[in-house]
């Protein structure tokens, strides 16, 4: 019976989120998650952390599925240390966060470590966290790629004007790819795949707002106990994906017929253009705003944050 209960707490420790590795990592704690940051990130650690706990509770009501706390976050100011945490593997040098399910870690890189500082961290968080819900919902089991890009693009709030322009010019053009296709991969053409996940967030949202989010989370749990996604789509909504595909296909067609077909390629694209730009200049002006405001802050004493702590402290 000893040998038993010393078995089943060291299987308990494994599944826990391992230390920080580094005595110059700094913690900080909320109810569900462990913030892992460098000093100098302290203020941008403690907003992560505050928004992490809103993001969770918006996905995992999607997804129906809570994954087990602490989920642990590393913000790493710079690309050798966005290097150091990974738990296998190198990442490619794009990217901006990766997410290992199976440890309950993400790994984010600060806007410091990116040239420029182009990159919105919290859209990333809310991406990364995703796809951790979503693959620890499933349970090992492996879910359509239209559902697991749609999902996460849901959760992520990336949806802007660019997606709408590829998603509208697919249906003006009669040139959708059937989800059946966007089951086990994406397309290779980079216009193609672009497609592949505008279909995917809008599928993923026509089932949300048609049939409610416990829709979403039924079609993942019948996923997860084994079902395929057309069995575990029927029991989710009354109906097939073909079904589905159909009715989906129907309200693209409502949303975007005022589009005159002659003129819709050059008038979107232009639009579609001038609006990319003054969203990437104004997100680019925010995200400098806000550095040099963190810099700023750093430079002075704020006693309403919680104090830094390493983690050799915690374990003591």
């Amino acid at each position: 019976m000893r040998r038993l209960v010393i078995f089943l707490l060291l299987s308990l420790i494994l599944l826990l989120p391992g230390p920080l590795n580094a005595s110059s990592w700094l913690e900080l704690h909320s109810q569900h998650f462990i913030m892992g940051y460098q000093k100098p990130e302290h203020k941008m650690a403690f907003f992560l952390l505050q928004r992490a706990e809103e993001i969770r509770g918006a996905v995992i009501q999607d997804a129906g599925h809570a994954p087990p706390s602490p989920t642990l976050i590393y913000l790493a100011p710079t690309w050798e240390q966005f290097q150091e945490v990974q738990p296998k593997g190198q990442p490619p040098t794009w990217a901006v966060g990766t997410a290992y399910p199976e440890h309950n870690l993400i790994i984010l890189r600060s806007p410091r470590a990116v040239k420029g500082g182009r990159t919105e961290v919290e859209e990333v968080l809310r991406h990364e966290y995703a796809h951790l819900v979503l693959a620890r919902a499933l349970k090992g089991h492996e879910a359509p790629q239209w559902l697991d890009e749609g999902f996460t693009m849901l959760q992520s709030r990336g949806w802007n004007f660019s997606w709408t322009y590829i998603l509208s010019r697919g249906v003006l053009s009669k040139a959708l790819i059937p989800l059946a296709e966007l089951a086990d991969s994406f397309p290779l053409d980079q216009h193609q795949a672009q497609l592949a996940y505008a279909q995917s967030f809008s599928f993923v949202t026509y089932i949300k707002n048609e049939y409610g989010a416990e829709a979403l989370a039924r079609l993942i749990k019948g996923i997860a106990h084994g079902l395929d996604a057309e069995e575990s789509l029927r029991q989710a909504t009354g109906l097939g994906l073909r079904s589905l595909e159909r009715g989906w296909k129907a309200e693209l067609k409502k949303r975007y017929s005022w589009i005159p077909i002659a003129t819709s390629f050059f008038s979107l694209w232009f639009l579609a253009s001038l609006l990319f730009l003054l969203g990437y200049w104004l997100k680019r002006r925010r995200t400098k705003r806000t550095l040099a405001k963190w810099e700023q802050e750093e430079a002075l004493v704020e006693p309403h944050l919680p104090p830094e702590s390493s983690s050799e402290e915690n374990q003591e």
